[in-house]
């Protein structure tokens, strides 16, 4: 690794740190200046602004959140298994990538184009891999749906409104029991089965 690719990288890793602390609003130049221990020269040479910065920022978080969920699907064998690894994996790494998660969930940060294309592509990104495990759930017999992109948008959705109220319990334990019985309901529903 060359010495500019190395505090292109330091830069980005600091950075990213003082934006999860202080929000992408209230850090500046200076403030990620300070935590390289560089002036403000060194990282405009790097970066043009404080958007494109904070754009390399979430741009790694969301790599390393799809291809955590990737991998934890590809673990699995059947559709059952690999929507439990989805939903646990994904609730369990969310909170850790606090600078990809504001982009997704903060409107203030609307007014950046990336934040808005980046939301684009993650949601359509979100539901195509959310329905080629409930199609492979059809195909296996697993799963009866009768229309799979409505299946996915609702899963989807309701992950998401959970996903907060889930989040604020910082207990682990009780996090994973809590998306367990998301899951069974998921399934199963709350009807009754005579």
């Amino acid at each position: 690794m060359t010495k500019k690719t190395a505090l292109r990288k330091e830069i980005i890793a600091i950075a990213g740190k003082i934006f999860d602390t202080y929000g992408f609003r209230k850090t500046t130049m200076d403030d990620i200046a300070d935590g390289i221990k560089k002036r403000k020269s060194s990282i405009y040479y790097y970066f043009k602004s404080k958007e494109e910065i904070f754009q390399s920022v979430v741009l790694q978080e969301a790599v390393l959140f799809r291809r955590t969920i990737i991998n934890a699907i590809k673990k699995e064998n059947s559709p059952c298994d690999k929507l439990k690894a989805y939903v646990l994996t994904r609730m369990n790494i969310i909170d850790g990538l606090g600078n990809f998660n504001k982009a997704l969930q903060d409107r203030r940060l609307m007014h950046i184009d990336f934040v808005v294309r980046l939301k684009k592509l993650y949601d359509k990104e979100e539901i195509y891999l959310f329905k080629n495990i409930l199609i492979e759930g059809v195909n296996n017999n697993n799963f009866q749906i009768y229309n799979i992109d409505l299946a996915a948008t609702a899963f989807i959705t309701a992950m998401r409104g959970m996903e907060n109220t889930i989040l604020q319990n910082k207990d682990a334990t009780n996090i994973n029991r809590q998306i367990e019985a998301i899951i069974h309901i998921f399934f199963y529903g709350i009807v009754k089965r005579l």
